[in-house]
Order: structure tokens, then C-alpha cells, then sequence
């Protein structure tokens, strides 16, 4: 019975791997963003075209907003062995950015790529 309690209390000290993963909003508003034709789509279409609402509005000085619709993603990996941890986080944000006239009228759009991460088993180098 008393080995029994030893290896039930000694078993929180082993440690083990660690693996998580955090997705920031939804990397598909880059693919998205291509439906938004400038001269024609007005903001008020935009959250039904991106499937949100914008991460931010930037209101610009002469009248004209920018809704930016970001998104990412970061996985983290380790090992921790009871008071000893290694680990590693891989992140990559990106960002839609929709520039609209005073009229809400967009004018153009600049999106960059969806951004991969990579999960890695060694904390130390690529």
C-alpha cells in the first residue's frame, strides 16, 4: 500500500511534452479578401464578404477609414521535467487591410498571405 502512495504522489514530478496551439481570428479572410472588388464593394458589405467583423477601424484624417481584419497563429512545444522546462513558440500575424473612401466606397484592398507555423520538437534552432 505505501508503494503504491509513493508512485501516485512521485507521478506529478515526472513531467512530460507540451504541445499548444492559439489561432488568433480566422486565416481565411486572406482568401476571402479577393471577393472585395474596389470602385464597387462599400463597407457596409465588408463583414458579410470577410465572415467578421473588422479586428479595427482607423479613421483617417480627410474622412476615409481602413478596416483591418488581422489573424495568426502560435504553437508552442516543449518538454518539462520537473522543475526544468525547454520549449519554443512559432508565431505569425498577418493582416487584411481595406481602404475606403469619405463615401464608405472601398478603393483598394492590401492583403498579405496566410502565415504558417511550423511545430518543431526541439526548442533550440529551426
Amino acid at each position: 500500500m505505501k508503494r503504491l502512495l509513493l508512485l501516485v504522489a512521485a507521478l506529478p514530478l515526472l513531467g512530460g511534452c507540451i504541445w499548444n496551439r492559439a489561432l488568433v481570428n480566422d486565416a481565411g479572410v486572406a482568401a476571402r479578401a479577393e471577393a472585395i472588388v474596389p470602385g464597387q464593394t462599400r463597407a457596409e458589405e465588408l463583414p458579410d464578404i470577410m465572415g467578421r467583423v473588422p479586428t479595427s477601424v482607423i479613421p483617417l484624417r480627410d474622412g476615409r477609414l481602413i478596416y483591418a481584419f488581422s489573424y495568426g497563429d502560435a504553437k508552442t512545444e516543449g518538454f518539462t521535467l520537473i522543475l526544468f522546462t525547454l520549449s519554443k513558440t512559432n508565431s505569425a500575424f498577418s493582416a487584411v487591410y481595406v481602404f475606403t473612401d469619405e463615401a464608405g466606397v472601398v478603393r483598394h484592398v492590401e492583403a498579405s498571405p496566410a502565415p504558417e507555423t511550423a511545430w518543431e520538437t526541439w526548442p533550440f534552432g529551426a
